[in-house]
């Protein structure tokens, strides 16, 4: 086994796995965990699958749906997904701003109201912070609503230090003749940014979940180490130090190192960083999510939609996910999961499970998520950190120095947390075939040069 490669992969995620993939025999992928996926893995508990965190496919390019569907075949099946908003006012579809006949008619009429005034008044300076980007595209009435109270339960702090860029790819100002059709007509369903998506459905069950995904991008890698965990890296040496089972290993790399690493980490581990640029990058925030995984005995509940959104600020979880819409098998023919999603400040205390689990059983109660006839056999909490990451103002400018600089030294950061940025599963991937692609072609010139 060789420990030289023309490039060294960092993290074998599925944005660290479509960079391998693209490389193919030039690519050495290191991955510390002992199966490769990194968030997008599944466990079996008792019987019950249940992806780490939820995770579904949502492809906005031609040529990663055609590479993703052509891996996963006829165990990816496409999913017309709904999922409901419940709130004080009532339960509307989400997107809720193109639902508002779900709410009480004095509710559905102010928010209207509100969604038009707002666009009538609209302002062409930038908002100063996300409170007033929510404000901007909803109006005041739909926010306190619900934009506010779900917003700073699933970032746990004032909306008004956040950053009012950052978290836009999944919010999108509604047309206001559609809202009002919206408002107007509860049979009407609008299609939502993630309504149209694919999960695997396989036939056998040694592999459930979105972890089909991560198997079969791994079976691309042609290097892939598990169990190899980066302590350092040095750009003038073109070297890597990890440990492996108990020792200290030297990899080197001949032309870049790709990293899928959280950029607080990398920025760490990597000689040569300024370090007032070290300093900034510890700084970056971001939440955690306590992904609670509910295993449940009984009839399984019809009309709840994949998931729902509590924007209830009482309550511990933003949301409930009902995984047997996504995939029957699951679960047991007698028995049902359900996700639980609760959020907390990465630099917040290690959490009490088993207070979080008698809070969580307390809260399912009150919004009757486990029907009767039905009994909860167990719950198991997976902390997965980072989770989310923080966008304040200052933050841009720190990525984008800390970028150029690993650039400059033939590092690149890749994915969701490598580039501290808000983004899809299909779109990392789609950044790992591009990057991957990139950097050969590039190889390639360099070489032609030297011929």
């Amino acid at each position: 086994m060789t420990n030289r490669a023309q490039f060294i992969v960092l993290g074998a995620g599925v944005a660290g796995l479509a960079a391998a993939f693209e490389l193919g025999e030039a690519a050495l992928t290191l991955e510390q965990n002992d199966r490769p996926g990194g968030l997008v893995r599944t466990d079996c508990i008792a019987g019950y699958w249940f992806d780490h965190v939820l995770h579904l496919l949502h492809f906005q390019d031609a040529t990663t749906e055609r590479r993703i569907r052509g891996l996963l075949g006829s165990d990816l099946v496409a999913l017309n997904t709904e999922a409901f908003v419940e709130t004080s006012q009532g339960v509307a579809r989400f997107p809720i701003q193109l639902h508002l006949a779900g709410l009480h008619p004095h509710a559905a009429t102010a928010c209207l109201s509100g969604l038009v005034k707002a666009a009538r008044d609209e302002d062409p300076s930038p908002p100063a912070n996300y409170a007033e980007m929510l404000e901007r595209s909803f109006g005041r009435e739909l926010c306190e609503l619900f934009f506010f109270p779900y917003n700073r339960k699933q970032w746990k702090r004032p909306l008004e230090t956040l950053a009012p860029s950052g978290f836009q790819w999944n919010i999108a100002r509604p047309d206001i003749d559609s809202a009002t059709r919206g408002a107007l007509d509860g049979d009407r369903i609008a299609l939502a940014y993630n309504a149209n998506a694919w999960y695997p459905r396989p036939g056998g069950d040694d592999i459930r979940g979105m972890e089909l995904l991560s198997h079969a991008l791994a079976q691309r890698a042609t290097d892939l180490r598990l169990e190899h965990h980066v302590r350092a890296i040095d750009p003038d040496a073109q070297r890597v130090i990890v440990t492996h089972h108990g020792r200290d290993l030297e990899l080197h790399y001949e032309d870049a190192c790709i990293a899928t690493l959280p950029l607080p980490v990398l920025m760490r581990i990597t000689a040569g960083v300024p370090a007032a640029l070290r300093k900034a990058c510890s700084r970056l925030l971001c939440n955690r999510v306590l992904n609670a995984m509910i295993r449940v005995r009984g009839p399984r509940p019809r009309g709840r939609g994949f998931w729902r959104y509590y924007p209830d600020e009482s309550l511990c979880f933003t949301r409930l996910i009902h995984l047997y819409e996504f995939d029957p098998g699951t679960a047991p023919h007698d028995g049902w999961g359900l996700m639980a999603e609760i959020v907390e400040p990465s630099e917040w205390p290690s959490p009490n499970l088993n207070s979080i689990r008698a809070v969580l059983r307390c809260d399912l109660e009150r919004v009757v998520a486990i029907p009767a006839g039905c009994e909860i056999l167990g719950i198991d909490i997976r902390v997965v950190d980072p989770a989310y990451v923080v966008f304040t103002p200052e933050c841009q400018a720190v990525v984008e120095r800390a970028a150029a600089h690993l650039h400059s030294r033939g590092v690149f950061p890749l994915g969701r947390y490598g580039r501290w940025e808000y983004s899809s599963m299909a779109q990392v991937m789609r950044d790992g075939f591009a990057l991957a692609s990139s950097l050969r072609a590039q190889e390639t010139r360099v070489g032609r040069t030297r011929a």
